[in-house]
């Protein structure tokens, strides 16, 4: 459970690099000793003038249930809305086969996503988008968010982060929030 520190504003449970860490090196070599905490990278927000806005980049479940709750937690702490998204690749045609399976995969994860938050958040505003775009696409300098939150590496691992995860660190235009996955078994 994330609860408000007093000095910096960011929840407990939550590692904040200072500014001279945010590169993608130290903040893999960080999320290896946070060992299941989440990293919070800050970076200052682009106003964008509406209500706080909270982005969720859900790519599955169960692996990113922790970044579902953190993420609700998070958006009902800042009083904002939350956006869960997912991309289905482009990389399938319009007439590819798998195509209609990633969208309806899409869908399901989407679905339980939302399931999930309105649990956990009943009051929460939601919403939930399926993109057409490569995943890594979605957290880059077009994303609209004040908080950008997705799943991290696995517990247990070497704190390697996927190409969502870079992509976001070196592109993303608000502060990024990396939720641990758990480690994989058998």
């Amino acid at each position: 459970m994330l609860q408000p520190l007093e000095s910096t504003g960011a929840p407990s449970g939550l590692l904040a690099p200072d500014r001279c860490a945010q590169a993608v090196g130290h903040v893999a070599a960080l999320l290896t000793e946070a060992d299941g905490t989440a990293v919070l990278v800050p970076r200052p927000a682009v106003a964008h003038g509406g209500p706080l806005r909270v982005v969720l980049a859900l790519r599955d479940l169960p692996d990113d249930a922790a970044a579902v709750a953190d993420a609700a937690e998070v958006a009902e702490q800042l009083r904002a809305g939350l956006m869960i998204v997912h991309g289905v690749p482009t990389s399938f045609g319009e007439r590819s086969v798998g195509l209609a399976a990633a969208v309806d995969h899409g869908r399901r994860v989407l679905g339980a996503g939302l399931e999930r938050v309105r649990a956990l958040a009943p009051g929460l505003a939601v919403a939930v988008q399926l993109v057409r775009a490569r995943p890594h696409e979605l957290v880059g300098e077009d994303l609209d968010a004040d908080l950008l939150v997705l799943g991290g590496p696995r517990t247990g691992g070497h704190g390697e982060l996927g190409l969502v995860a870079r992509s976001a660190l070196h592109h993303a235009p608000c502060p990024v929030l990396l939720v641990p996955r758990p480690e994989r078994t058998g």
